[in-house]
């Protein structure tokens, strides 16, 4: 048994999958069925047309026009490679429809690009689990009480700026930090106010750090700051701007004053993670030891 191009047209035409051929010109000479309950466009409104100046309209999740520079149906039927890409088309009723393409080169006999065909698939779900995907990162990298990267996300950024230190020498300086008598101030006011003392120091701390900084609640009242390209001269200056900004100004309407301990340390050649933070924890101790509301260097 033979199949003619009667019956390939058939069977095409009753994929569930969208499909469609555009010539080298990308003027689409077949849409079949599937394309037409996707899109809302019939065969007969598409066919004959460019495909930059049909009905569909692709941009990307920019909304940038592919037509021009980013067609992935261009870029195929130039290289005769195989594309995939995530796209927008205009659906017929006007609304902007997400699909996944997936786009490979025709050729004749001789080995010619004569054109490519198309297939692509409603990509919202695919769009609506990232979303899910990137809201559930963020919640788990995040402090549900202030907001601010978890114990892992800090963790996370201090392995990759120690690595950038390895290979480009760049310095980075880290600071411990906790609240003076954090206890007492749970127990005199409750866990409540509690939790509103460490908002406003989180709130007062992203203020005085630059952009880069990474701030990071480690556990409880303690925190710490990743500090690029710092040396013991700029961190030592924000350590003890820190300790003026929480000196200074007044904890919510609390009547007693709130300080905080520092301790401050510098990456060292040759220096293991775990020497780092052994460093820094010994330096916030001998903070705590001196009497608290001070900062030490650990060198």
């Amino acid at each position: 048994m033979t199949i003619d191009s009667s019956s390939y047209k058939q069977i095409l035409d009753n994929l569930s999958e969208p499909v469609y051929f555009a010539d080298t010109d990308r003027r689409i000479l077949y849409w079949n069925n599937a394309a037409e309950q996707l899109t809302g466009y019939a065969a007969e409104e598409v066919i004959g047309s460019l495909c930059k100046d049909g009905p569909l309209h692709h941009v990307d999740v920019k909304n940038v026009p592919l037509c021009e520079n980013y067609c992935p149906l261009k870029t195929c039927i130039d290289t005769g490679l195989p594309q995939e890409k995530l796209v927008f088309v205009a659906h017929k009723d006007g609304r902007r429809l997400p699909i996944f393409v997936k786009t490979s080169a025709v050729f004749d006999a001789n080995g010619k690009v004569v054109g490519a065909v198309e297939t692509f698939s409603d990509a919202t779900e695919m769009l609506e689990m990232r979303e899910l995907n990137s809201e559930l990162r963020r919640q788990t990298h995040l402090d549900a009480l202030t907001g601010i990267p978890n114990r892992q996300a800090f963790m996370d950024a201090m392995d990759r700026e120690w690595f950038r230190f390895k290979r480009y020498k760049t310095p980075f300086s880290v600071l411990a930090l906790d609240v003076d008598y954090f206890k007492q101030f749970n127990d005199a006011y409750g866990r409540s106010t509690g939790d509103k003392v460490l908002q406003w120091l989180v709130k007062r701390l992203r203020s005085s750090l630059r952009r880069a900084d990474i701030l990071g609640r480690i556990e409880g009242d303690k925190f710490m700051i990743l500090l690029s390209y710092s040396n013991r001269k700029s961190t030592m200056k924000v350590a003890n701007m820190v300790l003026d900004i929480i000196r200074r100004e007044p904890c919510l309407d609390l009547p007693i004053a709130m300080t905080v301990s520092i301790g401050a340390v510098t990456i060292e050649e040759n220096e293991t993670m775990d020497q780092l933070m052994d460093r820094v924890e010994k330096a916030l101790e001998r903070s705590k030891e001196m009497g608290r509301n001070q900062v030490t260097f650990w060198g």
